[in-house]
């Protein structure tokens, strides 16, 4: 019998608007399953929605093919998982999250209670610098408290890159129990050309709309060009932040659409269309995004606050300190000065560094050692 894992997470498929930690957590069960018995517990709906799920089986488990789960509702939440905590046994308990009340906070208290020692929590990139400084006095009351009381003390940390592992130290201590495994991606590459034309230049913003996914940054630099069009998608989750936006587009006259959501199986074909990749974030942990553009044969155009580095090494784009803005300016220019052959290039080394380099054997064995 394999072993019995429980995930907790806020939002799952059918829903997508949350990105990255689904496809974490998916990506996870599809290389394990055959290892362990996934058990996922999550919301009854999409990141931001007010209504349910349409056509699914609420408040009850669902027999899925590589794992079980069950949507809850706001009503039945809380009382269902501590019940559901109490009376049944896992052989790890994986959060997906560290400041959830609903999906980390509240269980753990009741895991806590029970003495349980098999807890994992991926922080997800929040105890990152530029994640902290959202919100940064309700977050450092929180983890002050938090320490004050012991209340990861029985935690294993899960980092996905020795970054995370420092946050994580930085945080909560030296003694701190941590394992890094890097986060699973599965590319699947179709190669595709498009067309470029020295000046001209087509982006592509594909991410939540909200400030530390850093749109603003992006207009910002539009300003300086009349040459360059920039399509923003993503899950609207601030609406104060994207009037910013649409103020900064209409009042510069920016070449910028909204072109709305992205259904996760036209991610790669969609960004396909485009020269670049273009996300100044604050901060990523890892940034799944970030692989499905190289994997569409984008090149990046982002900031140095992600745990990919050295892409203008590798022919690949450019990592940027946001406080370089004349570099961003100039990246701008040097995109837009490219002649179609020099693009290909570009291209075609995205295409070979997911080839070569993503979809490693490593990163699946570290996360079963997760889990062991």
């Amino acid at each position: 019998m394999n072993p019995k894992i429980l995930i907790f997470i806020d939002w799952f498929t059918p829903g997508f608007k949350a990105g990255g930690p689904i496809k974490s957590i998916t990506n996870i069960i599809n290389s394990l399953s055959d290892n362990f018995d996934f058990y996922i517990i999550t919301s009854d709906r999409d990141i931001n929605e007010e209504s349910s799920y349409k056509n699914l089986k609420l408040n009850s488990w669902i027999s899925k093919e590589k794992y079980s789960i069950i949507y809850l509702t706001p009503d039945t939440c809380n009382k269902w998982i501590s019940d559901h905590i109490n009376n049944t046994d896992y052989d790890k308990y994986y959060f997906n999250s560290l400041f959830s009340k609903n999906f980390t906070i509240k269980p753990l208290l009741t895991l806590n209670k029970l003495s349980k020692q098999n807890i994992i929590i991926a922080p997800r990139g929040m105890l990152g610098k530029g994640a902290l400084s959202i919100k940064p006095f309700k977050k450092k009351i929180f983890l002050t408290i938090s320490k004050i009381l012991s209340y990861y003390k029985n935690v294993t940390w899960h980092a996905t890159n020795e970054g995370e592992k420092n946050d994580i130290i930085a945080v909560f201590g030296y003694k701190s129990k941590i394992k890094t495994a890097s986060n699973i991606s599965i590319c699947v590459i179709d190669e595709k050309r498009i067309s470029k034309v020295k000046e001209e230049l087509n982006l592509v913003f594909f991410s939540r709309i909200s400030p530390k996914k850093n749109l603003i940054y992006v207009l910002n630099l539009l300003k300086e060009f009349n040459h360059i069009s920039l399509d923003i998608y993503g899950s609207i989750e601030d609406k104060n932040y994207w009037k910013k936006c649409l103020k900064i587009i209409d009042s510069n006259k920016i070449n910028a659409q909204y072109k709305g959501e992205i259904n996760p199986i036209d991610v790669t074909t969609t960004l396909a269309n485009y020269h670049f990749f273009i996300l100044p974030t604050l901060h990523e942990n890892y940034g799944h995004v970030i692989i499905e553009a190289l994997t569409a044969g984008c090149g990046l155009i982002i900031s140095n606050n992600t745990p990919w580095e050295n892409l203008s090494e590798k022919h690949i784009g450019w990592e940027i300190n946001l406080n370089d803005n004349a570099k961003f300016i100039n990246t701008l220019r040097h995109c837009l000065s490219l002649e179609e052959n020099e693009y290909d290039t570009i291209r075609n080394n995205c295409y070979k560094f997911v080839s070569e380099e993503i979809n490693s054997i490593t990163e699946i064995e570290d996360t079963k050692k997760l889990f062991t």
